[in-house]
């Protein structure tokens, strides 16, 4: 079934606001999206974007030079929409149960299908854009840390310490990813959903027990060993 077309935004004559400038980026972006999930990546063309948006071809290649531009542009939005729709999750005085919520959470926009079609798209055009599928994982990723790093108290990434960092790097890797990638290589989503909250919880249960253990193993080497 084909996607619904996005209206495009009313245009006034002169120079276009801020704020029309940016629903016209919104609405450009939004129908690209349509395309490349109703024709993937090969079949899309900056030139069919700019006829099915109704924008200028020259405003839309000197926003976008190439299509792997806007496609990344696209992956992009799509992952920062996932990351606008998640609830707050980080007003749980309980870091167990701010991880188990913000673990669901990620897992639930992960398996968006608007998600996990880009991701086939990202995967299958790996070869000839390496950059774009790495670009992608990367924004993905770094999003992902950033919301379990808030679940640990830590609001801003670049206050985070390499140990903080590790861990919910971890996290996202053993709690998110592999029920992420499953999805991308066909596996029923409504399985994975069923799944989510166990394998988030192993997850919460295995970061807990290696803080207890590097607070343990602390503590050892702080103490002074016997005098002789």
């Amino acid at each position: 079934m084909p996607l619904a077309r996005p209206e495009p935004p009313a245009r006034r004559r002169g120079r276009p606001s801020t704020a029309q400038a940016a629903l016209l980026e919104e609405h450009v972006l939004a129908t690209a999206t349509t395309l490349f999930l109703e024709r993937g990546f090969g079949r899309t063309t900056l030139d069919l974007v700019a006829q099915q948006a109704a924008v200028g071809k020259s405003g839309l290649y000197a926003r976008y030079p190439n299509k792997g531009a806007l496609f990344t542009a696209v992956v992009d939005r799509s992952i920062q929409t996932m990351f606008n729709d998640m609830q707050a999750v980080h007003d749980d005085p309980d870091i167990g149960q701010r991880l188990q919520r913000v673990g669901e959470s990620l897992v639930e926009g992960m398996l968006h299908p608007r998600c996990v079609a880009l991701m086939r798209i990202t995967a299958a055009e790996t070869e000839n854009f390496p950059n774009l599928a790495l670009s992608a994982y990367e924004v993905s990723f770094k999003g992902a840390v950033r919301q379990v790093l808030r679940a640990l108290g830590v609001q801003d990434r670049e206050d985070a310490d390499a140990e903080q960092t590790r861990l919910a790097e971890r996290f996202v890797e053993i709690a998110v990813q592999p029920l992420s990638f499953q999805a991308a290589f066909g596996v029923d989503a409504a399985l994975l959903r069923l799944r989510a909250a166990a394998c988030v919880r192993d997850a919460v249960k295995l970061l807990q027990a290696t803080r207890i253990s590097d607070a343990a193993e602390s503590r050892a080497r702080a103490q002074p060993g016997p005098t002789p």
